[in-house]
């Protein structure tokens, strides 16, 4: 798949620009549920916004109920140890992580006689939980705590000190939603999942992603502590792709459990 010629504006905003990871959170999230809903049939479509309703910050929801739902933190990651390189069901502590949740939160969802509260609910955790499976730093190493303890410099930061976490929550992320996230076609664009069971489909995407997170671009291995204007350059596409799959993925998985 050809990337997008990002360097121009990585180039124009890393000069220009200083961004928050919490902006992601709703940027990030929202712009992936966006992708999906708008690519949803008309039938989808009606029925996603009327178990939705008028609520608009539905994907970044999950992230706003953690101080009072403790019990959901672990559910948006899952750290596994250094020289894994595959997800298995023994990574996932009792308290859950994101495979656990999300494929409860898909078995809760196509329940159509679950109650509508529920059902709403799962919805929004799917909705943010297939974003955070598509970012590489939620599958990461439990020595640094998925990146949290890994610091690093930006090569733009004034010298300041941040983590690898918060850089691809926050810094990269925002840099490719320049550009309006790619619908794909995922029986063409990844065909090896269609048929799959949802919990054989969630670890694929965990796998995937831990497999992203290993590669070089990245820089996670190594352990790399500056982050150059190179680095950003061939980081932003692979974020771009991430959450346009993510996006793709979540429409066609809730056209699946509607049974549309």
């Amino acid at each position: 798949m050809k990337f997008l010629n990002f360097k121009k504006i990585v180039l124009t905003l890393i000069i220009f620009t200083s961004f928050s990871a919490h902006a992601y959170w709703d940027k990030g999230h929202s712009a992936i549920c966006q992708l999906a809903i708008d690519n949803l049939s008309e039938e989808s479509k009606k029925e996603v916004n009327k178990i939705i309703g008028n609520d608009k910050k539905w994907c970044v929801w999950a992230d706003t109920i953690k101080r009072d739902r403790p019990q959901t933190r672990s559910w948006h990651y899952v750290n596994l140890p250094e020289g894994v390189s595959e997800y298995s069901h023994d990574h996932c502590p009792t308290k859950g992580c994101i495979a656990s949740a999300l494929i409860k939160q898909i078995e809760i969802f196509k329940n159509k006689d679950a109650s509508k509260r529920k059902r709403k609910e799962a919805l929004k955790f799917i909705g943010h939980f297939i974003g955070d499976v598509h970012n590489p730093l939620h599958i990461g190493y439990l020595s640094d705590l998925g990146g949290n303890r890994l610091e690093v410099e930006v090569w733009n930061g004034n010298g300041k000190k941040t983590n690898m976490h918060r850089v691809w929550d926050g810094w990269i992320p925002n840099y490719a939603l320049t550009k309006p996230l790619l619908f794909l076609d995922i029986e063409k664009a990844s065909p090896i999942e269609i048929g799959m069971s949802h919990e054989g489909r969630v670890i694929y995407w965990i796998n995937e992603n831990r497999e992203i997170l290993l590669s070089d671009a990245v820089g996670y291995v190594a352990r790399q502590s500056f982050l150059d204007q190179a680095y950003f350059e061939k980081n932003v596409p692979i974020a771009y792709y991430r959450m346009s799959f993510a996006g793709s993925r979540l429409a066609y998985l809730i056209e699946e459990l509607l049974g549309n």
